[in-house]
C-alpha cells in the first residue's frame, strides 16, 4: 500500500474539461456490431496489494506464489464473466503503465489466468496519465481521440480514480467505482452490464 500511495503522489489531481464523447470529424455512426469499451484500472479493482502489488511484478526474482496471489480470484471471475458476456475492447488506465509495456501486461495476464483480457486489447490499448493529470483527464483525452460512439464503462476505484466521481462519465452511468481493499465483485455486475450494453445512451437522452 505504501508503494501504491507513492505512485499516487506522482499524479496529483488537476481540473479537467468536460468529456468529449467522440471525435465528430472522424466518428462513424454506431452500429449493432460495435464492441463496447472497458477502461480498466488494476489496483483495488483486481489487485488489492495484499500481499503483492505492481512493484512485485517488476522485481526479480518473483515470489513463488506471486501469480497465484497477485489478483483476487473473485474479482478475476467477475471480470472474465463480463468479458465473455460483452466482448469489450479493453483500454488500460492503471498506474502500472509507468512500469510495464504491452508485452509486459500480456505476460502478467497470461500468468494470472486472464489471457482473455490481453486478447481483447483495443488497438489504442492504453490511456496513461500525464504528470499532474487526473484519471478523468486521461480518459477524456483518449475518448476525444479514439471514441467512435461505442458504449463504454470505466472500471476504477475510489482512490486511483481521481476526478471520476461526479463527472459526466459518472452521471451518464458509465462509471463503476470499487472500494479500496475490496475490489471488483458480483455486486458490480449489473452496473457493468448496463454500461456495456449501452443503456447509458437512453439514460442520457431521457434526461434532456
Amino acid at each position: 500500500m505504501q508503494a501504491r500511495r507513492e505512485m499516487q503522489r506522482r499524479s496529483q489531481p488537476v481540473s479537467s474539461q468536460p468529456v468529449a464523447m467522440s471525435n465528430s470529424k472522424t466518428a462513424s455512426p454506431r452500429t449493432v456490431s460495435s464492441r463496447p469499451l472497458l477502461f480498466l484500472d488494476l489496483d483495488d479493482v483486481l489487485c488489492l496489494n495484499a500481499p503483492y502489488g505492481g512493484y512485485d511484478v517488476i522485481v526479480e526474482p518473483h515470489p513463488e506464489d506471486l501469480w497465484e496471489k497477485l489478483f483476487t480470484q473473485g474479482a478475476v471471475d467477475t471480470l472474465l464473466a463480463a468479458i465473455e458476456e460483452h466482448r469489450p475492447r479493453v483500454v488500460l488506465t492503471t498506474s502500472w503503465l509507468r512500469m510495464l509495456d504491452r508485452s509486459g501486461f500480456e505476460k502478467v495476464f497470461q500468468a494470472t489466468g486472464l489471457r482473455q483480457l490481453s486478447e481483447c486489447f483495443h488497438e489504442h490499448w492504453d490511456a496513461p496519465q500525464n504528470r499532474g493529470e487526473t484519471r478523468l483527464g486521461a480518459i477524456e483525452r483518449w475518448l476525444l481521440n479514439h471514441h467512435r460512439d461505442e458504449p463504454f464503462v470505466v472500471l476504477d476505484d475510489t482512490l486511483s480514480g481521481t476526478g471520476l466521481a461526479g463527472s459526466r462519465i459518472d452521471l451518464m452511468g458509465c462509471l463503476v467505482l470499487c472500494d479500496v481493499n475490496v475490489g471488483l465483485h458480483t455486486g458490480h455486475v449489473e452496473a457493468l452490464r448496463r454500461a456495456l450494453q449501452g443503456r447509458w445512451i437512453s439514460r442520457r437522452s431521457s434526461s434532456r
